[in-house]
């Protein structure tokens, strides 16, 4: 059964993965960076809510200080935390995730992703960051001196590997969450 889950773990890793290596980042219709994922499982609305808690303990350690609410009757805990990242431009991601379960079913969204630099400045993330990709890969297309366009370059790849970073941390924890909400047993 372990090795079901690792095979499945590491599926949806790869699929979301492969998702988010064009440097953007997923938005709303509102311009705003969201990660969303829904899942059927033939499981209780409480199963599901007990899988959600024991994960976040297990993701995040301290309960309390990750949950920044929680209703048992309706299935829904909203968390606020942090999760590191490595990537040229931040340390950390800070972040609302909210895990609605249902009966058979739950959904997830992350939102209100901020980046965190080692100076502790505080970057809300959204279109800003897809817009700097777009205008620095037509500035690398079109510089035609070698040097600017070096830099140019240089430019647009640190861009890219910031937002594939940011991609990849929260996709993860979108995996981790399905992998544990999927488990029938102590995690």
């Amino acid at each position: 059964m372990r090795k079901i889950q690792l095979s499945f773990l590491l599926l949806i890793l790869v699929n979301f993965c492969s998702f988010g290596q064009d440097g953007f980042l997923p938005l709303d219709n509102q311009k705003k960076i969201v990660y969303t994922d829904v899942a059927t499982l033939e499981k209780s609305k409480d199963v599901l809510f007990q899988n959600a808690q024991k994960w976040v303990v297990k993701t995040f350690g301290n309960y309390e200080n990750a949950v920044a609410s929680e209703d048992r009757e309706s299935g829904k805990l909203v968390l606020k935390s942090y999760s590191p990242i490595s990537s040229p431009s931040f340390e950390y991601l800070r972040y609302t995730l909210t895990i609605d379960c249902q009966p058979n079913k739950y959904n997830v969204t992350i939102n209100e992703v901020e980046g965190i630099s080692k100076s502790q400045t505080v970057t809300p993330l959204g279109k800003k960051q897809n817009d700097e990709i777009q205008e620095k890969e037509i500035l690398s297309k079109t510089e035609s001196g070698k040097k600017k366009k070096f830099i140019a370059e240089e430019a647009l790849n640190q861009a890219k590997v910031d937002n594939d970073q940011i991609n990849q941390a929260m996709y993860s924890l979108l995996a981790s969450l399905k992998l544990s909400m999927t488990s029938d047993g102590d995690m």
